[in-house]
């Protein structure tokens, strides 16, 4: 008896080792259509089948959309028709071992894509108040055998894991607009004191994110440094206007007063108590203006490396936006130039490893640039 156990204990023992590993990749995944083509992907190989779809379910217009599927164009049918339809009424998986002889199929499905159904499991995706989310089917076995209850009961498995995965980045995409929309709120309110704010803080939040891309930062990092970038100037609401739009050179105490903007920077930004993907930026943005070797402002801690890399970033991206787009009488230098007066700093003002992200970032933009125009 123990003999003829083994084999089942074994194969249970591999679909909780690979039920574990495919839900820690999933749930590594922030990129909603990242995510989605793993799962669908993972769908496919481990049930041995043909092909796969998702569906997800559009509440507001009442219908199942395709997300991913072997087609083109997006298919899209009311909740309540086809096995995806039934799966949602019922809340239940469904088995078809001969899909055409199933009055539930719907085999228009198969004639926009041209493909011919033969089995099919479709299951349901719930999140974490048992809810569908979705859909997930698996088509057709490769070796032409009809699916059976061991690959229901490993789809179900396996949609409890993408389902979850699924739930989190959706809450997790939303967060993500809520953050968006709160750093939209702020350069608003700073782009009523000075209209060149806003244009500045969304341009050095994109060569900030590029340059850490460049540096090969993780993405959670990368975004983090980027919102960091587009708020790292919000101190500037409390700077005079007579200061923002002077013409010609800063007095001292004017230099003085400017300056003082990483100050209100960091207040307003540690005021703010941010959680989520947006803590911690209060310890970046101040800092833009730090020297790699020590000093700058605002004074005190941190200093020199100590500065984090977020900070040293920035720093570069807004130096090289300032000195082609300058305030207070100075000439704009062309990208060439601006680039050639970082790189000469490099080391004493600017962390030398951002500074050959930056070299890297634009001799590519340059070469892209030539070969487009040939």
């Amino acid at each position: 008896m123990r003999d003829l156990d083994a084999p089942s204990l074994n194969q249970r023992a591999e679909r909780l080792k690979l039920l574990l590993r495919l839900g820690l990749e999933f749930h590594a995944e922030r990129e909603f259509p990242r995510l989605l083509d793993r799962i669908w992907g993972e769908l496919t190989r481990v049930l041995h089948a043909e092909r796969s779809s998702l569906f997800l379910v559009d509440l507001e217009r009442g219908e199942l959309y395709s997300v991913i599927a072997q087609q083109e164009e997006e298919i899209r049918f009311p909740v309540g028709k086809g096995v995806a339809g039934a799966v949602v009424s019922s809340g239940e998986s469904i088995l078809v071992p001969e899909a055409y002889a199933d009055p539930r199929f719907n085999p228009e499905v198969d004639q926009k894509t041209g493909f011919r159904t033969r089995s099919l499991i479709a299951s349901p995706l719930r999140n974490r108040r048992g809810e569908i989310l979705g859909v997930a089917q698996v088509l057709n076995r490769v070796d032409g055998r009809p699916f059976d209850e061991e690959d229901r009961d490993l789809l179900e498995a396996l949609c409890s894991v993408a389902a979850v995965a699924i739930e989190t980045v959706q809450l997790y995409e939303e967060q993500r607009k809520a953050s968006e929309a709160v750093i939209t709120g702020f350069l608003t309110a700073l782009e009523m004191r000075d209209p060149a704010s806003q244009r500045h803080s969304l341009e050095v939040r994109d060569l900030a994110r590029r340059i850490a891309q460049q540096m090969g930062l993780p993405e959670e990092e990368t975004q983090k440094v980027a919102w960091a970038a587009a708020l790292h100037d919000l101190g500037k609401i409390a700077v005079p206007d007579e200061i923002l739009s002077k013409k010609g050179p800063l007095s001292p105490d004017e230099r003085r007063q400017y300056e003082a903007h990483a100050i209100h920077t960091r207040r307003l930004l540690q005021s703010m108590s941010f959680s989520g993907e947006l803590e911690g930026i209060e310890a970046i943005a101040p800092y833009h203006h730090k020297r790699f070797q020590g000093g700058g402002y605002p004074e005190g801690p941190p200093e020199g490396m100590e500065v984090p890399l977020g900070a040293r970033i920035i720093a570069v991206a807004d130096a090289l936006w300032w000195k082609m787009n300058p305030r207070w009488g100075e000439p704009p230098l062309s990208v060439e130039d601006a680039t050639a007066w970082i790189r000469d700093r490099a080391g004493s003002d600017f962390d030398p490893a951002v500074v050959e992200a930056l070299l890297r970032l634009v001799s590519f933009e340059e070469t892209r640039k030539q070969m487009d125009e040939r």
